[in-house]
């Protein structure tokens, strides 16, 4: 996979990773920097040095590129949505459960204005990455899709307004990341495509990342994380206005990969992200061969599982990149976990990853000896 201006095969990549506990602890009476750093203060010094210990995990693990790692989240993906639209104008901090059965159990932030941005939301912490590493940096976003899915509105006339106004904000904070030269990816999640596409989501996408130029841009499309459970679509284990689903009484899972295969190829996008791990996974690359991926995109697959405490060993994980390369060339495929580490104790994770480079380590030398044959 081309990254800059180095071909890196298999390069290897984490999302969100597990905090350092202290932080947590510390952040519950500090919160997060506020836009851009003011150097000498509390805050900033705090958030640093937590974001230098996840920074030092990644690199002695031996990843290729060093993620923001969702470091501005205190332990919990609720902090995802408080901290993106905390830093848009327009919302107030309450409204509706969320409408996604997985997700159901946060509440909906409501507009009631027009959507901006208040402040720099990752371009402050893509700045301090350079000044902790020399490594190629991937810088993450919650898409504005997504944000438009976990809010409510009073504001606008339509749900496309509302996200077209979320794209252009974050717009404004992608380009800004994608002018340091020292990031080589933009990773935008869209957690509910595989639940269902609006008519509209492909345009917000482009909107959101029109007038990249440097960096190469991501989506990941998530399975399901959050409260460790796969996604699936609403059901009626809950009304509107009951309140969250009953995870428990669910009837399964629902994701059709076909859904969003090939239709997210009419997106901006260079390289698309989705884990194979479990057998249920397993239609993505059934719909990967059915629909080869485009000239010009790549495939990153998350190949450790995020909603497990058990460590993969090496060799589990070249045995999962094996069967992906059945599908996807060596040499547009790179390698991550499933979604997010926060969920597990910062001592898993740490594992999981050091096993997520070893098997990618392992990957390699297979596919050498494979060559040399």
């Amino acid at each position: 996979m081309r990254l800059g201006d180095k071909d890196v095969l298999l390069p290897t990549m984490i999302m969100a990773y597990s905090n350092p506990r202290w932080y947590d602890f510390v952040a519950a009476s500090y919160n997060v920097p506020f836009g851009d750093f003011i150097e000498d203060r509390i805050e900033t010094e705090v958030f640093k040095d937590a974001l230098w210990a996840v920074v030092g995990e990644q690199e002695r693990a031996g990843l290729d590129l060093v993620a923001d790692s969702r470091t501005f989240t205190t332990g919990n993906y609720s902090d995802v949505v408080v901290y993106y639209f905390s830093r848009l104008t327009g919302f107030v901090p309450y409204g509706p459960n969320v409408k996604y059965p997985l997700y159901s159990t946060l509440r909906s932030p409501t507009c009631v204005g027009d959507i901006t941005r208040a402040v720099p939301m990752m371009a402050p912490i893509a700045r301090m990455l350079t000044e902790l590493t020399d490594a190629p940096l991937k810088i993450q976003w919650t898409a504005a899709g997504t944000l438009t899915g976990l809010s409510a509105d009073r504001y606008y006339s339509s749900e496309r307004d509302r996200a077209m106004a979320i794209a252009a904000a974050l717009n404004e904070d992608i380009l800004e990341v994608d002018a340091i030269d020292q990031v080589k990816v933009l990773q935008l999640d869209e957690w509910f495509w595989p639940y269902q596409y609006e008519d509209w989501s492909i345009e917000v996408f482009n909107r959101m990342v029109e007038g990249v130029r440097n960096a190469k841009v991501m989506i990941h499309l998530c399975v399901g994380n959050y409260r460790g459970g796969r996604g699936y679509r609403p059901d009626d284990t809950a009304k509107p206005g009951e309140g969250a689903f009953d995870l428990h009484a669910r009837k399964g899972e629902s994701l059709v990969y076909e859904s969003v295969i090939p239709k997210v190829y009419e997106a901006k996008i260079d390289i698309l992200n989705m884990q194979v791990i479990e057998e249920a996974d397993l239609g993505v690359l059934e719909a990967l061969r059915k629909h080869p991926l485009p000239d010009g995109v790549d495939f990153v697959c998350g190949v450790i599982d995020p909603k497990s405490t058990y460590v993969e060993t090496p060799e589990e994980v070249a045995d999962r990149i094996s069967r992906v390369l059945e599908v996807v060339p060596a040499e547009r495929l790179g390698l991550t976990t499933g979604c997010g580490l926060k969920n597990l104790p910062r001592l898993t994770a740490y594992q999981k990853i050091r096993s997520l480079a070893d098997g990618a380590k392992l990957a390699r030398e297979r596919l050498s000896v494979s060559a040399a044959a």
